[in-house]
């Protein structure tokens, strides 16, 4: 019986390393074909684009490289060099005319906002020395606005301003606006050359309200 039941496990033994080899051996077109498909995908993946992708690209590639380094057709013809020297002429008129209209404005602004005797000037100094004076700030309060005159729409417009010329020397008077918490006023500032240096003439405020009441910063008038 011993004898029996060990060839009997010995046959067991032997059928299942067979099935299993049998298996296996059944199994391995599978697996192979499994990794031939994901071997293919990688190389999909990694293949080159196709031909008409590169020749599109070489075609732009192309096309911006002529228009970027084609250098411009030259005249041949008399007509296209009259042409040519005619538009060079009007091209170089725009450019004298715009230079010329750009120095003009920056004229004008600096006259406007940063010369001595430029209104705008005069009443930023004038407004600062006034908003300085202690018996201005006693009179209208603190803080003191300056502004020019008003439009029929409540719009401030520039300081008003007059330039003349009298005992032979220049002039310009400016006169403005004032606003503070206790009462509104006007003033008027003048500026006169002297020796080739403006010099102020005259700075003084009045209150709107009855009685009105005068302060005189400066006074240089003989």
């Amino acid at each position: 019986m011993f004898l029996r039941g060990e060839g009997y496990g010995a046959h067991l033994l032997m059928r299942y390393y067979f099935l299993r080899a049998t298996s296996l051996a059944k199994w391995m077109p599978t697996a192979q074909r499994c990794y031939m498909s994901s071997q293919n995908r990688e190389k999909d993946g990694q293949r080159e684009p196709p031909k008409s992708e590169v020749a599109k690209s070489g075609q732009y590639k192309s096309i911006l490289e002529e228009v970027l380094i084609k250098e411009p057709k030259k005249p041949t013809t008399t007509a296209e060099k009259v042409k040519e020297k005619a538009e060079n002429t009007f091209f170089y008129a725009v450019l004298v005319a715009s230079v010329g209209a750009l120095g003009v404005l920056c004229y004008f602004l600096f006259e406007q906002f940063f010369s001595v005797d430029s209104p705008q000037k005069i009443y930023s100094n004038a407004l600062s020395m006034i908003r300085a004076d202690d018996r201005c700030e006693e009179i209208f309060g603190n803080p003191i606005a300056g502004f020019g005159e008003e439009t029929s729409r409540g719009r401030r417009r520039h300081v008003a301003h007059q330039k003349y010329r009298k005992d032979g020397r220049d002039r310009i008077r400016v006169v403005f606006h004032l606003k503070g918490p206790r009462c509104e006023g006007l003033a008027q500032a003048e500026m006169e050359m002297v020796d080739g240096t403006w010099e102020w003439r005259f700075l003084l405020v009045q209150t709107r309200e009855r009685p009105s009441r005068t302060c005189i910063l400066i006074d240089n008038r003989v």
